[in-house]
């Protein structure tokens, strides 16, 4: 084993995106992390794509990879033991089940605290804990996307919503509970606290990941809307469309520094001497003219010979690339953005990488993601102490899988 997190025992008890996420960077920093599903499984191992060939969905393959997989119906005695007993043991327990259903569950906060004193348990909710909406069922298009303001501000021109990529609100939202996890391990260890509570909702994550406009709002009662391309303060801060299609993003934030230099390099240096865009505030008032003249210079070559041309003068720009280019960007994969995982046979599948990286306690991904009930057996036998005729007889009444 690897990473930082060597030999810290992680108990999850999540489905779909954002709590599995969570133990998957858990998993890649070295922790063993044990996931608990129901016999029917999380139904995430269901949710395959058009072209998948794999055995396990490649959604359920990132978040899951490394752990050890037990399935259990917590809803029996004997099946609530099971759970109980890896519980006593663990650093750490997370969920994104309803509360109200893991407190029916016995698997609230004060019920496993009673077990396990220094345990860090961890919550991640929809609209947060103490609210009307505490227990309202979403997914992170309703909570993180619709409900938080995100898609109202990125919606199309005509004002119809935007739909958001698969389970983006909820990696953001696992991995700022994974480094919640971890400071509250490193507070244990310094004896700020036994153990504690963590929580933290997909709406909150978004309303951070919207900060900047949420602390104008806030501020100065101003409302963030959509600007056209037409319409930026700075012209310079603008994607434009080159010879071949393809967009290039400018990224002269600093405009008034780079604006002589930029004319001169575009073949433009008249521009420079034009009164209605001789400083940031005229060409931000003169915005919509800039655009379309800057339209018409940079659809004249292509990506790659403005790139060039960009390169050789230190013009800050970025090109807007499709997945299929980001998977092929050197400095992304040379950056360690993809990972080999053991696949379980011998070999490896690429995957995406967590995002952080440590130069003295790196990580390595453990092992595939399991299949349903892959280590059930050798954990009640090896680690807690279940003899063979009691597992039989567990299995027989439906309890274990």
């Amino acid at each position: 084993m690897t990473g930082p997190l060597q030999g810290v025992r992680v108990v999850e008890l999540a489905v779909w995106f954002a709590g599995p996420a969570i133990g998957g960077i858990l998993s890649d920093w070295g922790a063993d992390v044990i996931k608990i599903e129901p016999l029917m499984g999380d139904p995430l191992r269901g949710l395959s794509y058009i072209g998948e060939q794999q055995s396990l969905p490649s959604g359920f393959e990132l978040d899951n990879r490394g752990k050890r997989g037990i399935a259990v119906d917590l809803a029996h005695n004997s099946g609530r033991d099971i759970g109980y007993e890896l519980v006593r043991s663990a650093d750490v327990f997370f969920s994104n089940i309803r509360y109200a259903g893991l407190s029916r569950l016995g698997f609230d906060y004060e019920s496993l605290r009673a077990i396990n004193k220094r345990l860090i348990y961890a919550h991640v909710s929809g609209f947060g804990l103490d609210t009307p909406d505490a227990d309202r069922p979403t997914f992170d298009v309703g909570a993180f996307w619709a409900r938080s303001g995100f898609a109202a501000l990125l919606k199309q021109e005509d004002g119809t919503p935007t739909t958001p990529r698969g389970a983006m609100g909820d990696h953001a939202t696992g991995a700022n509970m994974a480094g919640g996890i971890a400071a509250a391990l490193y507070a244990r260890e310094r004896g700020l606290a036994e153990g504690q509570f963590l929580s933290t909702s997909l709406t909150r994550t978004a309303a951070y990941q919207l900060g900047q406009d949420m602390n104008l709002a806030i501020r100065t009662g101003a409302k963030p809307t959509m600007t056209p391309r037409s319409a930026q303060k700075n012209p310079l801060m603008n994607p434009y469309k080159t010879a071949e299609g393809r967009w290039i993003w400018l990224l002269m934030l600093e405009s008034d520094r780079f604006w002589t230099r930029f004319v001169n390099v575009i073949g433009q240096s008249e521009w420079g001497e034009d009164l209605r865009f001789v400083d940031s505030s005229r060409r931000a008032t003169n915005c919509a003219e800039l655009t379309s003249l800057l339209d018409g210079v940079l659809s004249k070559k292509s990506l790659v010979e403005w790139a060039s041309v960009f390169e050789a003068n230190d013009i800050w720009w970025a090109p807007l690339q499709e997945i299929e280019d980001v998977l092929m960007d050197e400095s992304f994969v040379g950056s360690g953005g993809l990972i080999d995982v053991p696949d379980g046979a011998g070999g490896t599948v690429q995957m995406v990488a967590s995002p952080i990286d440590f130069s003295e306690t790196n990580w390595a991904p453990q092992g595939p993601a399991p299949q349903l009930g892959a280590h059930t057996e050798l954990i009640l036998s090896d680690e807690l102490g279940y003899g063979w005729e009691t597992i039989v007889a567990l299995k027989d009444q439906g309890i274990i899988l």
